[in-house]
């Protein structure tokens, strides 16, 4: 069976010498995603996370309860992946991917389709395409109703104000 897999960071090196891999991640459910017992892949191979620490802009993790610098060092510059279905999203629940490709409906109205999604440092947003226009929609409830994932449908309301 094919199970979807999430990219959710990138192992850009090594933290002291006890084996831990230093991740950088943008995913917007890290806290799903990274914690122990959870399997991710890198370099091909499925591994456990046996720890998880945050240190400044970084998580730090230690797999298959390696703890030595160079069993790890082999990690570096891989992508971190897990299986969509580890992260047991709730019906009301989806990643910022998701809203990929969605059209987006503002009161019965169809102003455009999502292009792309960002993780801004107060809320996240998605960047929508509308008659050759890009605009900026903030996920926030002063904007977006809900999201039907099934049908790639985002429900917002003043969002076209939004558009200049």
């Amino acid at each position: 069976m094919n199970e979807e897999l999430v990219i959710v960071g990138k192992v850009i090196n090594f933290f002291g010498i006890k084996g831990e891999l230093k991740i950088l991640s943008d995913f917007d459910k890290e806290e799903l995603a990274f914690k122990c017992g959870m399997h991710v892949l890198i370099k091909e191979e499925w591994l456990s996370i046996t720890s998880v620490r945050k240190h400044k802009n970084y998580i730090l993790i230690r797999v298959n309860n390696l703890n030595d610098i160079n069993l790890v060092t082999k990690y570096i510059g891989f992508n971190v992946y897990i299986r969509k279905s580890d992260l047991n999203l709730g019906e009301d629940e989806y990643l910022l991917d998701d809203l990929i490709g969605a059209k987006v409906i503002d009161e019965k109205n169809n102003i455009g389709e999502v292009i792309d999604a960002y993780i801004g440092p107060s809320s996240s947003y998605v960047k929508v395409l509308y008659e050759n226009k890009e605009y900026l929609i903030p996920l926030v409830d002063a904007y977006i109703k809900k999201f039907d994932k099934n049908n790639k449908i985002l429900y917002t309301t003043n969002a076209k104000d939004l558009i200049i």
